[in-house]
């Protein structure tokens, strides 16, 4: 679990504060945004995968299953904003609403900024 929790937290953190920005740093601002459009939903669903795997080992243990519950609820917002945040923000922005659009984009952000903390904090407590 501990190494599955690693991939996942190093992962996210490479996506967030490596990929991304690499992506709106290197190519015109319409390409990385197509790019990466077309990219979220198979991040969203392999990062949700990547979050159930640990479970097989965490939710069997008593004293895991605190830490089980939370990863579940990582692998449930993943697989959530895969299903519904993800195309209620492209339809916003197919239909030029964009101030609907910042905040759908605003809440995916800070989603993906509680996932993130949660995976590193069960990653502590596996690793102590």
């Amino acid at each position: 679990a501990l190494v599955l929790m690693a991939v996942l937290f190093g992962g996210m953190t490479f996506f967030m504060a490596f990929f991304a920005p690499m992506v709106f740093r290197t190519l015109p601002r319409d390409a990385a945004t197509d790019f990466m459009r077309a990219l979220f939903p198979t991040y969203f669903s392999v990062m949700g995968v990547v979050s159930l795997l640990p479970l097989l080992v965490l939710l069997p243990i008593p004293a895991y299953r605190p830490e089980g519950y939370v990863i579940l609820a990582v692998a449930a917002l993943f697989f959530g904003a895969r299903g519904i945040l993800l195309p209620a923000l492209q339809r916003q922005r197919d239909a030029g609403n964009d101030r609907m659009a910042a905040r759908l984009h605003r809440a995916s952000v800070l989603i993906h900024l509680a996932q993130w903390a949660a995976v590193g904090g069960v990653l502590v407590r596996l690793a102590a």
